[in-house]
């Protein structure tokens, strides 16, 4: 079963569009996929008074121009539809209307991370406008998301993928009252070494039973921080978030790490 059949081009800011498009189809022809332009003029953002007349936007004037980058791109047969304001809600409900379906779209601030908060549809967000990705950095949780990671073998075929995954510990002393519970030092600390071992010697493990290189750090910063600057020093040009849900910790810092990579980025959670 292919695993994208539709590419959803998320724009909502005129300047980014075009490399939102050059994305969308590219990735559209190489798995013969349908492509649908959502372009969401958010009064914050859009700010182009060339499709304004009379403090009314003119849809029409912008699907054309839309239609008119993808005929020099090469496509003829999209779907494009032009809406003002709700980017994310009528983006999650234009996901929802295809099973298997790859959102692609620039980064906003505040309308992104909203966005992977409240879809389940794997999110491409461009960053840096990679024509092509070589080397990705998969960012996972304590337990890999293996469909996530099918997902990213297939969609981009030929990249090579680095496993990452940061090792951050809550200790005891913040979850126990010192006033009911004396806080013991020593027992946390042979706790914090007993968990990191463990999670040290199954993800070695999952790596060398699938193949894969893998790197396992102890996290000196937030998760988010960690993991940007990894990806930075692995010189990777595609950075993928693949929590298992977005209530672990890395799932958690998915908003932040889209805001400080300097490079594309995957986001995708278990289905």
């Amino acid at each position: 079963m292919k695993q994208v059949k539709r590419i959803l081009a998320l724009c909502n800011d005129y300047a980014q569009c075009d490399a939102v498009l050059a994305k969308s189809v590219e990735i559209a022809k190489r798995h013969e996929a349908g492509l649908t332009v959502l372009f969401v003029a958010e009064e914050a953002l859009f700010e182009l008074p060339l499709f304004r007349s009379d403090d009314m936007l003119d849809r029409e004037k912008i699907r054309h121009e839309v239609l008119h980058k993808l005929e020099k791109l090469g496509v003829d047969n999209a779907a494009v539809f032009v809406y003002e304001s709700d980017t994310v809600d009528r983006t999650v409900l234009e996901a929802e209307r295809e099973k298997d379906a790859l959102i692609v779209t620039h980064f906003s601030e505040g309308i992104t991370e909203k966005l992977v908060e409240k879809t389940t549809t794997p999110v491409l967000v461009l960053k840096a406008h990679s024509h092509v990705y070589a080397q990705a950095v998969v960012a996972v949780d304590t337990v890999p998301n293996e469909q996530c990671l099918r997902y990213l073998k297939e969609v981009f075929t030929g990249v090579t993928l680095t496993l990452y995954q940061d090792f951050q510990y809550v200790p005891v002393s913040t979850t126990v009252d010192p006033a009911f519970e004396p806080y013991d030092v020593g027992m946390d600390a042979t706790l914090y070494t007993e968990l990191m071992e463990a999670r040290r010697e199954a993800f070695e493990t999952f790596c060398k039973e699938k193949g894969l290189i893998g790197r396992f750090e102890v996290g000196e910063n937030g998760i988010d921080e960690d993991t940007v600057q990894f990806a930075q020093r692995a010189e990777a040009d595609l950075l993928v978030v693949a929590a298992m849900d977005k209530d672990t910790m890395l799932g958690d810092a998915t908003g932040d790490i889209l805001e400080k990579s300097p490079v594309d980025v995957l986001v995708c959670f278990e289905r």
